[in-house]
């Protein structure tokens, strides 16, 4: 550990400094994903044993993703789920790292531990707070006062943000300030509420960060990062394609020491290597990769000291979802590299296997699932036989259209069935118009965010999923839990894994709405079937208990620990 140490100190900066003053190096050329197509190998499962709990190793455990936002979905909870699991049965502190830089990380952490989803151990990391900077600025904390010359604010009524208005009522400025009253974002609009630019603090006040915004887009074009001394540091080039809508970075410039441009990269990685590097000091870490996004940085920093990890949340395969060779383009680089990385984590054995089916059986590819909370069903609590819920954000991939117009032809046979969705997002006022054209405002209720999400499933009698792709939700495991059966279309991945048609729920053919509404009325309906359902939950989720979550973590940590910390060939 200490000659490792040795030999990687100072390596963030040395790396900086090489930016800042030598050409880049030609990069190899990478491999490219195999073609897609159709036929292939016959699907061949696989269960990798429970191992034994073991001490974790002596490193620094990461969860690599591109940002965490104020209201996240699934897998931002897996990994809390996760690494509160760690803490608490194997005693491992663990961090968050984000690659996408937000002056807003310290806040919504703050929000986090409030609302109890991070606890004492986890940390939240800006990676981009560790680029090397040797400059120093000298001063107290510049303070920002709410009020704007000439502009009326007025208050969100849930957060610290305001809107400022001018005399003619046109919206001018938008502030966010954090759970200590300091100011951590300002944006600016043209009279045709347009976001012109994007100003990020410290929390000493000073500036880090300015973006300037696509008018038409309301996408950055154009970053500006600071020193601490308050002169340019790099400047992002951001680029959209018209075509496909894809988002990208098209150049990086620095600047020297008296902000003058010195140097242009063509690309983000040595930057986010470079405060990596810095972070790490030469520590042994062990980084799971949880998102996409983050896949081109990951893949290509290699380093004696890290072990990578890149754990798949979401179906790899191309819609419309029925061709395990046709790989999606956010999955490509992944498995284009497959062969290089320490691991890549499935979530399911099912979705293993169909990679292997395209790749071939492959050592590093591993299952670890999510783990099912650790609750049970409560008797006292009276189960509602009229009850159907979902727990779903309310965008595209959940398909909640698909949902209520099965639910049309439940309504004309049981009126007095209910489903209530909980959940929030983009397509609430789309889905609030297709429920009143359906007619079913009397039996559908957007019911919204729960805080108590147990309690929904100890009350429902039945818990539907209409996605288009999951990884391995964890709405199965905790509505199974808590001995509330789900019927599902039987989409990639997760529900085929731990759902027995008849013992714990059913599976639907994929997409076929006429097939989930009698499937919902058979089970609101024939004498004893919800109960029945309802006592094959429990015992399906015994395998995946938070110990034996933890263990096949511990157990994959101290393999790769046992392979020795050398540098990829």
């Amino acid at each position: 550990m200490d000659r490792i140490m040795r030999a990687a100190a100072g390596r963030g900066r040395a790396a900086w400094r090489a930016l800042s003053g030598t050409p880049e190096q030609a990069r190899p050329a990478k491999k490219k994903a195999p073609a897609a197509g159709t036929g292939g190998p016959a699907l061949a499962k696989r269960s990798d044993p429970i191992p034994a709990m073991q001490p974790f190793p002596d490193a620094l455990y990461l969860f690599a993703v591109g940002g965490l936002p104020r209201n996240f979905a699934g897998r931002t909870s897996s990994i809390f789920a996760k690494a509160r699991l760690f803490k608490e049965l194997a005693g491992v502190d663990s961090a968050v790292l984000t690659f996408n830089h937000s002056s807003e990380l310290d806040d919504v952490t703050q929000l986090f531990r409030q609302r109890g989803s991070l606890i004492d151990g986890i940390t939240t990391v800006n990676l981009l707070d560790h680029l090397p900077d040797d400059s120093t600025r000298v001063g107290p904390p510049v303070s920002h006062q709410l009020d704007e010359p000439g502009l009326h604010p007025i208050k969100d009524a849930d957060q610290e943000l305001y809107r400022f208005y001018d005399d003619e009522g046109v919206y001018r400025i938008y502030k966010r300030f954090d759970y200590a009253g300091r100011l951590i974002v300002r944006d600016w609009f043209t009279v045709n509420r347009n976001r012109t630019r994007r100003d990020e603090f410290r929390l000493d006040g000073t500036i880090r960060r300015t973006v300037y915004m696509d008018l038409v887009q309301n996408r950055p074009r154009q970053d500006i990062y600071y020193r601490n001394d308050g002169t340019p540091h790099f400047n992002l080039w951001r680029v959209t394609e018209p075509e496909t809508g894809r988002h990208y970075i098209e150049q990086v410039t620095l600047f020297d020491a008296e902000g003058r441009p010195s140097r242009v990269l063509s690309g983000y990685e040595e930057i986010l290597h470079s405060c990596l590097d810095n972070y790490l000091a030469g520590r042994r870490a062990f980084i799971c990769t949880e998102a996409r996004d983050v896949d081109p940085w990951m893949l290509s920093y290699r380093r004696p000291n890290v072990k990578r990890l890149f754990v798949l949340h979401n179906t790899h395969v191309r819609a419309p979802y029925d061709n395990i060779k046709r790989i999606r383009p956010s999955y490509q680089a992944l498995f284009a590299h497959h062969d290089e990385v320490d691991a890549t984590v499935f979530l399911t054995d099912t979705q293993r296997a169909e990679a292997e089916a395209v790749y071939g059986k492959q050592q590093n590819f591993r299952v670890v699932p999510h783990a099912a909370p650790a609750v049970s069903p409560d008797p006292t609590v009276e189960r509602d036989p009229n009850l159907v819920v979902m727990m779903a954000r309310l965008d595209p991939q959940k398909q909640i259209d698909h949902a209520l117009r099965a639910w049309a032809r439940v309504h004309r046979r049981l009126p007095e069935a209910r489903l209530e969705i909980y959940g929030r997002g983009p397509l609430l006022t789309q889905l609030t118009e297709q429920i009143k054209q359906l007619n079913l405002g009397s039996s559908v209720t957007l019911a919204g965010f729960t805080t108590d999400p147990h309690g929904v499933y100890r009350r429902a009698g039945l818990c539907i999923m209409t996605s288009k792709y999951e990884g391995a939700p964890l709405t199965l495991q905790e509505a199974f839990a808590l001995g509330c059966p789900v019927v599902s279309y039987d989409l990639r991945y997760g529900p085929s894994d731990i759902i027995e048609d008849g013992v714990n729920g059913f599976l639907v053919p994929y997409g076929d709405q006429r097939a989930m509404a009698d499937t919902i009325v058979r089970c609101l309906t024939e004498p004893g079937l919800l109960a029945r359902l309802s006592s094959g939950t429990v015992p399906a989720v015994r395998p995946f208990t938070p110990e034996s979550c933890v263990a096949r973590w511990s157990g994959l940590y101290n393999e790769l620990d046992a392979q020795g910390w050398t540098e990829p060939s």
